[in-house]
């Protein structure tokens, strides 16, 4: 973001308006232009893919004893996501914030390089820092532990008392660790796609159960 010395300065670049300190600082594309000068749609550039370049898995099945354990964990590199809307933008639509807005740009705060530019609150209409550019691209690598399964299988002397043939009982979790390559926003699921993505929080969940046969 610029700092309040480089608007001082006058070293800057405008985008429908001088910028302010804590804005987004878009960088022209094209070679020798002076400060100043506006970002036009010359300055576009592909700036990221949301495809992976690698794509990996890992399938595990232990046992010991009367106990087993599966596991199945896959994982992506070399890929971006790229968000809108209320998946990104403070307060849009009357959305509710994401937590990574807390560490934005204040006056109290003024890191150029903080997590999010400054906020225009009250009726302001201001989208200078909504235009597109590559602080809306978050790191989508992650390998997440897709699910994971532990069992164990009661003696069958056991069972065999109760009149049965095997039983077993199972606690399976999904989507229970996630490692991300993200380290802003940090909590959305890293296999939504581009785009708004409104619901892109992911979910868990964990299973009970009983495998009984007679």
């Amino acid at each position: 973001m610029y700092t309040q010395k480089e608007i001082d300065e006058g070293h800057y670049y405008t985008l429908g308006r001088k910028p302010n300190a804590g804005d987004i600082k878009y960088v022209p594309q094209r070679d020798n232009v002076e400060w100043g000068s506006a970002i036009t749609d010359e300055d576009r550039t592909i700036i990221g893919c949301d495809v992976p370049k690698f794509t990996y898995g890992l399938n595990l099945n232990l046992g010991y004893k009367d106990f087993e354990l599966s596991l199945f964990g896959q994982g992506v590199a070399g890929a971006k996501v790229a968000f809108e809307s209320e998946q990104v933008w403070a307060f849009f639509l009357n959305s509710n914030p994401r937590k990574f807005h807390l560490g934005r740009w204040t006056e109290a705060n003024p890191n150029p390089n903080a997590n999010y530019p400054r906020i225009y609150g009250g009726v302001s209409q201001d989208t200078y820092n909504q235009n597109f550019s590559d602080r809306q691209l978050f790191s989508a690598n992650y390998f997440r532990i897709k699910t994971i399964t532990l069992g164990y299988r009661l003696p069958r002397t056991l069972v065999n008392r109760i009149g049965l043939n095997s039983v077993k009982a199972f606690v399976t979790g999904e989507n229970l660790f996630t490692f991300r390559g993200d380290n802003i926003m940090k909590d959305f699921d890293p296999e939504s796609v581009s785009g708004r993505s409104v619901s892109a929080l992911g979910e868990k969940s964990i299973a009970f159960g009983l495998n009984v046969e007679f």
